[in-house]
């Protein structure tokens, strides 16, 4: 996250104002004491009468510009502060203090434009470099913001802002190690600063130290222990390492600060179905989508649960509900076709399954299951396309080559699925599902001997095999004298 600071400089020196010999000057001098004094709201008006006797008065100008922003009326300081450059051209504070008060009014493209011309005018104003960088690093412009950061810790090392938000911009481009570094020493010139140690953790915890940044998010709880997003950061770490009670006390605590905090409750979800709590699970995802509606992962997460507790129909429409959404997320789809078999409800299966595969194209996983799925819809000449196509995506899938040894033996091919079978079993030779169809595939050729040894091949390798042991039973029982 990025730290924000309100500095707006005024080039007037107060000691100079003694000098201040007209009545404009005096009710700008007076304006100053009277905002030393924290009497801002009386300074604006003395300024306001002040420009009301002398329209184009600088000085006026300069600080009422500059209280406006003050107090947070940045709206008003614009037409004050573009007033001003217009009369002090080459006034580089002037430019920094308008292009601020565009900011703050959501104009952020002039504002760039206002801190560009600062820097053409006076290349070391480190300020200029660092608003700069916040409002590109806004627009995704990370290369940029990061250089621009960088030249503002150059002229301005000891500013732990600077180096803060170097840390962000960093982060944003995945330069780990070296948001690490900026976030340090972001910490070393501000040690008290919650949200800095979060950071750090955050950098941390993402770079895979998770006793460095348990480490952080703990010195920023101690600091503020209500910082969310420690706690947050905190939780995240010991669900990392496994440390799911932790975790989950954790996120409890965060959901009891912030009830609406969506990542609080995704996580419970999680940490609840890892946990095998099916009932909290469901509650901590549910709210997730009330927070966030059609969140991608959490509809997975809720759908996946959903099926790992046989609810079938409910798993399906979440996935339902997740595809729609995300029409192109093939991993929906894919989960979609899976539970739909489940259900036995093949042809839609099928479907998913080619939507998948038109998204994804190398799902080798959703290929295979496709060929099997028309093998048994006894669709042969779309499941053969479908393990070819496999097969030329990677040669050794033996999954592919047993699924067309089968197609082959089905179509009475048995010489093609002979060689199919017997390519899947050089590749692996422990792949119990291929020394069982091959036996299949000698049996019908008359090849007894070669059947029975394929068929106690296959139940040496998975004495489970039903299908090998019944085999292997039937052809001895039919070939015993």
């Amino acid at each position: 996250m990025m730290l924000r600071r309100s500095v707006w400089w005024v080039l007037l020196s107060l000691a100079a104002l003694v000098a201040f010999a007209d009545e404009v000057d005096d009710l700008v001098a007076r304006a100053v004491k009277q905002y030393q004094a924290g009497n801002v709201t009386q300074a604006i008006e003395t300024l306001e009468g002040a420009r009301q006797k002398s329209p184009n008065h600088k000085g006026t100008l300069q600080w009422l510009g500059f209280l406006y922003l003050r107090v947070g009326r940045a709206a008003d300081a614009v037409p004050v502060l573009e007033q001003l450059v217009q009369l002090a051209p080459n006034d580089a504070q002037a430019h920094n203090n308008l292009g601020n008060a565009y900011l703050h009014t959501g104009q952020p493209d002039k504002a760039l434009a206002e801190y560009r011309t600062v820097l053409k005018l006076k290349p070391d104003f480190a300020d200029a470099h660092y608003n700069m960088a916040n409002i590109l690093m806004k627009q995704g412009k990370m290369n940029e913001a990061i250089v621009a950061f960088q030249t503002a810790a150059r002229l301005a090392p000891q500013d732990p802002y600077i180096w803060n938000n170097l840390g962000v911009a960093l982060m944003g481009a995945n330069r780990l190690k070296e948001a690490i570094e900026a976030y340090r020493k972001a910490a070393a010139l501000e040690p008290k600063n919650a949200q800095v140690w979060t950071n750090l953790g955050l950098a941390l915890h993402a770079a895979g130290n998770l006793r460095e940044a348990e480490a952080a998010f703990m010195k920023a709880l101690a600091i503020d222990a209500r910082s969310l997003g420690a706690v947050l950061g905190l939780a995240q770490t010991y669900a990392s390492q496994k440390q799911d009670a932790k975790a989950i006390q954790l996120f409890q605590r965060a959901v009891a600060m912030q009830p609406d905090s969506f990542v609080a409750h995704y996580n419970l979800g999680v940490l609840y179905a890892r946990a095998n709590n099916s009932a909290e699970a469901e509650k901590a995802l549910r709210r997730a989508l009330e927070l966030q509606p059609n969140h991608r992962d959490t509809l997975l997460a809720l759908a996946s649960l959903y099926q790992k507790d046989k609810r079938l129909l409910e798993a399906e429409n979440t996935y339902r509900a997740l595809v729609e959404a995300y029409p192109k997320d093939a991993e929906g789809w894919w989960q979609l076709g899976a539970v739909l078999v489940l259900q036995n409800k093949n042809e839609e299966a099928v479907q998913a399954w080619e939507k998948l595969l038109v998204l994804s194209p190398q799902h080798l996983k959703g290929r295979i299951a496709l060929a099997n799925l028309l093998y048994r819809l006894n669709r042969d000449s779309e499941a053969e396309e479908h393990y070819k196509l496999a097969l030329k995506q990677d040669a050794r899938n033996v999954e592919a080559l047993n699924g067309l040894g089968l197609v082959c033996d089905r179509q009475g091919r048995l010489q093609e699925a002979e060689t199919y079978l017997k390519q899947a079993i050089a590749i692996n030779p422990n792949y119990a599902y291929a020394h069982n169809n091959l036996g299949v595939v000698y049996e019908k050729m008359g090849k007894k001997n070669e059947a029975i040894e394929c068929y106690r091949r296959a139940l040496s390798i998975n004495p489970n095999y039903t299908d090998a042991r019944n085999n292997l039973q039937r052809f001895t029982r039919t070939t015993t004298p």
